[in-house]
């Protein structure tokens, strides 16, 4: 199993909106993702920063271009970078090698 690691977020008055599109948009069109195995959305409430998990069932899904996602994901992912702010790091990958 291998984990997306993807770090951003809002400003704390735009964080329900960020966390309406992660919850009825993002994660719904993820799950139709071949190999999607689950999500966690991390969220600090008093800055606003978020960073999301998203789990693969192997490394070449987790490693995949954004252009080969579904449309429902991409159109999601475009409404999360229209309200982020600050700087956001590239996603980056990690093997998961112990879960429960």
């Amino acid at each position: 199993m291998y984990a997306q690691l993807v770090e951003g977020g809002t400003t704390p008055d735009r964080r329900t909106e960020m966390d309406r599109i992660v919850t009825d948009e993002m994660v719904p069109a993820l799950q139709g993702e071949p190999g999607f195995a689950g999500a966690l959305n991390l969220v600090d409430r008093d800055s606003g920063n978020a960073m999301m998990i998203i789990l693969w069932e192997r490394h070449e899904q987790a490693v995949r271009p954004l252009a080969e996602y579904g449309a429902a994901f991409l159109k999601a992912l475009a409404g999360v970078a229209t309200i982020s702010t600050g700087t956001r790091s590239p996603i980056s990958v990690w093997e998961v090698n112990a879960r429960a």
